[in-house]
């Protein structure tokens, strides 16, 4: 493998596990909470990420023997977004959903779907 090639693999690799330990599972879906009632509150996220490296040489245009390299630029630069969506609720009969959102018509359907369960479930 190339010297330069090489180099890019590195920054790579970096960004790559540097991502990865921003973006662990419990950063996704939380830690349980567990109140003095005896319920669970999971919260979960939405997590976004983006990564973008690249390098590459500079200098005079010659010919260049393998041991005698062009000097060589380089970077990455990543991106992580995280956005609570809201907690998952154990009551230790039951487990509902409870969503975190700015829309309107998110909330509305939402309590429409809540509205019919219950009552389907006391027909």
């Amino acid at each position: 493998m190339a010297e330069k090639d090489k180099k890019i693999n590195s920054l790579i690799d970096a960004s790559v596990l540097t991502l990865g330990d921003l973006a662990d599972v419990d950063t996704v879906v939380g830690k349980p909470i567990v109140t003095a009632s005896g319920f669970q509150v999971i919260p979960f996220s939405k997590v976004t990420m983006g990564c973008l490296s690249g390098g590459g040489e500079y200098g005079d245009i010659k010919v260049v023997k393998e041991a005698n390299s062009m000097p060589f630029a380089g970077g990455s630069g990543s991106v992580v977004s995280m956005k609570p969506m809201g907690f998952i609720i154990d009551d230790g009969k039951s487990c509902r959903m409870v969503r975190i959102t700015d829309e309107p018509i998110d909330n509305l359907i939402e309590k429409a779907s809540e509205i019919v369960r219950n009552i389907t479930a006391k027909e």
